[in-house]
C-alpha cells in the first residue's frame, strides 16, 4: 500500500471515529457538507441580486465572488462554535 493512500485511510478513520461528529445522531458530517455549500450559494445569490442594479455585470461578478469567498472563514467559525457549544451541553 502506498504511503499516500495509507495517509488517506488514517484521515478517514480519524474523521469517522471523531466523537465531535457524533452529534445529531451522526448526521453532523452530512449536514456540514450540505448546509455550508447551500449557505455560500445563498450568500452569492443575495449579493449578486443586491448589486445588480448598481454595478456592471463584470464588476458585480467580481464583488460577488469576493464577498462569498470572504464569508467562508466566518461560516466555518460559526459551525465550529455551534459544534463546540453543543458538545458542552
Amino acid at each position: 500500500m502506498s504511503k499516500a493512500s495509507k495517509g488517506l485511510e488514517e484521515m478517514v478513520d480519524r474523521a469517522i471515529d471523531n466523537p465531535a461528529y457524533d452529534m445529531l445522531g451522526g448526521y453532523h458530517m452530512f449536514l456540514r457538507r450540505v448546509t455550508i455549500p447551500i449557505i455560500l450559494i445563498l450568500i452569492a445569490m443575495m449579493v449578486y441580486t443586491f448589486l445588480s442594479g448598481y454595478l456592471s455585470d463584470d464588476l458585480n461578478l467580481i464583488l460577488t465572488a469576493l464577498v462569498t469567498g470572504l464569508s467562508v472563514g466566518p461560516i466555518f467559525g460559526l459551525e465550529r462554535y455551534f459544534g463546540e457549544r453543543s458538545l458542552r451541553k
